[in-house]
């Protein structure tokens, strides 16, 4: 983090034959992992494939602030950086850390176990909360949400059973 930008760096790689530029433009989408990507897409925290970037740029432009920069060097290095001024930098982390840090934490510890399940679809609460490093007791709770929300369900016998992602 800077005073006036934000860099996110990945050393991952576009897919062969991409380009910045193409990026920029309509395209199809090619995930670097394609299990990941649909367990946040039928978490809901995908709306479409191959769209990513044009909403990031859209999103930047609706709040009046300069469209992100990509980079990809060395064939091997990705990076995007957020431009912005003090005030809103200030205002967006006063805004989190006062009034949504319990929600965000939570969002972000759901999407962490969807993301287990996924991998694991016969994890048990107990797996679950020794990866997270939760109680058990939070774990559940947290599958309970996921339950009532109609993200996840249980099919099967408690001990025999398997995770479905809806």
């Amino acid at each position: 983090m800077f005073p006036d930008r934000v860099v996110i760096y990945n050393d991952g790689h576009l897919p062969e034959n991409w380009t910045i530029r193409e990026l920029m433009v309509s395209h199809r989408s090619e995930p670097r992992n394609p299990m990941i990507a649909n367990t946040f897409f039928r978490a809901g925290m995908i709306e479409s494939w191959g769209r990513g970037i044009t909403n990031i740029t859209a999103a930047c432009r609706e709040v009046g602030q300069r469209e992100p920069s990509f980079e990809f060097k060395h064939g091997r290095e990705f990076s995007v950086t957020f431009y912005s001024d003090a005030i809103i930098t200030t205002n967006i982390t006063t805004s989190i850390t006062t009034n949504n840090a319990a929600s965000n934490g939570a969002n972000e510890t759901r999407r962490r176990v969807i993301a287990i399940m996924s991998a694991n679809p016969n994890a048990t609460v107990k797996t679950i909360a020794a990866e997270l490093g939760i109680a058990e007791r939070n774990v559940k709770n947290h599958i309970k949400a996921l339950k009532d929300a109609g993200t996840i369900e249980r099919v099967g016998a408690t001990k025999n059973g398997h995770w479905v992602m809806k």
